[in-house]
């Protein structure tokens, strides 16, 4: 029997934080009579990772292909099934054909992880609508939605950690005693970041041989940890490290000038992109986020090269807008983002920075100014070859100054 099915949320994104309620309603069509035992809702939300490992052949073994081994975990953060017809050990129902509305409410948990998506697991939020027609046929699962869910934003504010350092030192062979290793030095100002922020990083490289640079390599990469445990063995745990790249800028370092060469710096921006938080073990056991700060520097010549990491932390807290600064005074015309609603979205963060910008320009158009010329003034002529005084002599030397007036006569003055 062809059934046709609709949901509809009332978040139409589908995009909730952790500790909302999921409102929404359940449209199902047949279109001839059926015999239906029961119609339910299953809502889960899981983490899981599995891949499989060959193992490693032995020389004195035959060679004999051996099954690869099999790890997998998971991890539930909540499970519920709700019965909108029936239930499991209830008689099949006769229902006419038409369309029939269910609505449902499922909470989530105020621990709910980001959803993710990686190579070797996910963290996936569903909603299934499962049909039972009778006892000799199996379950149908009539729709799947899957839900994008993150963690609320006091949850997982980046911490004010302060600024952050790391050092590098080139690796130098023993036989070549007198090579002088390179030394690059990272830093940055704070290890908490947000979407949509810079990341300021500061490279200082010690190079005292004065080799020719060629390029700078700033890279923003993420690295998920697998953890699993063994399918037959239990207790035999194993980890699978996944790094992706999210940003990269390369400059090239041909022309500067040789005395810079042996105490070069550089300053870049990294500008973060949407992407899930930082997830400790704490927070999920069989998969974890992190993210790192790779800068590499490049000479002339392809065997010297240096390379340094800097770890930080992403959350999905809004940043706050800094205060304007205008004349005669600062004036409190910033937008608190951090007490605004969790189901704010980018679209809305983006017209409120926009109308800031058009009431800072008109409230600056609005101070009408006038610039005069100041008179010419007599000046002295100091410390001549002659003498030293003050002769009142006129010069041709005329200083001209200029005057700043509004012309508003009700402005208060900003002490």
């Amino acid at each position: 029997m062809n059934h046709r099915c609709d949901l509809q949320l009332e978040k139409p994104s589908g995009i909730y934080y952790a500790g909302e309620t999921v409102n929404g309603c359940i449209y199902l069509t047949l279109p001839e009579r059926a015999l239906i035992r029961a119609i339910a809702l299953e809502s889960n939300g899981f983490a899981c990772s599995a891949w499989l490992q060959p193992q490693q052949k032995k020389k004195k073994q035959p060679k004999v292909p051996k099954p690869p081994l099999s790890y997998e975990q998971r991890v539930d953060y909540f499970a519920k099934v709700d019965y909108f017809l029936g239930s499991e050990s209830s008689l099949p129902q006769l229902l006419d054909a038409g369309c029939y509305r269910y609505d449902f409410s499922v909470q989530l948990p105020a621990n709910c992880p980001s959803s993710y998506e990686g190579a070797n697991g996910h963290i996936r939020y569903t909603l299934k609508l499962l049909l039972h027609s009778s006892t000799d046929r199996p379950v149908e699962v009539v729709l799947n939605r899957q839900l994008q869910v993150q963690p609320r934003s006091e949850d997982s504010s980046a911490p004010d950690l302060g600024a952050c350092e790391a050092q590098a030192v080139e690796p130098t062979p023993a036989l070549k005693f007198w090579r002088k290793p390179l030394r690059l030095h990272l830093d940055i100002p704070r290890a908490g970041y947000e979407p949509g922020t810079g990341i300021s990083v500061h490279v200082r490289l010690q190079n005292l041989q004065e080799l020719p640079l060629s390029m700078l390599t700033y890279k923003l990469n993420q690295m998920t940890t697998y953890v699993a445990r063994q399918k037959d063995k239990a207790k035999r745990s194993e980890f699978k490290v996944e790094r992706r790249q999210l940003l990269s800028s390369s400059h090239q370092l041909q022309s500067v000038p040789h005395g810079e060469l042996q105490n070069f710096q550089h300053l870049y921006t990294l500008q973060v992109p949407i992407t899930p938080p930082t997830l400790s073990s704490t927070a999920c056991a069989c998969l974890q986020l992190s993210y790192e700060v790779e800068v590499i520097v490049q000479t002339k010549h392809k065997k010297r090269f240096i390379m340094a990491h800097i770890p930080i932390i992403i959350s999905n807290a809004p940043h706050i807008l800094q205060c304007v600064k205008q004349d005669g005074g600062i004036h409190s015309s910033h937008f608190d983002l951090a007490a605004m609603s969790p189901t704010q979205t980018p679209e809305r963060l983006a017209t409120t920075s926009a109308l800031a910008a058009t009431n800072l320009s008109a409230s600056m158009s609005s101070l009408a100014s006038s610039f005069r010329e100041a008179e010419f003034m007599a000046i002295t002529n100091l410390n001549k070859k002659d003498k030293h005084a003050m002769s009142g002599e006129q010069l041709d030397f005329r200083p001209r100054y200029l005057y700043y007036e509004i012309e508003h006569a009700d402005t208060e003055k900003v002490l």
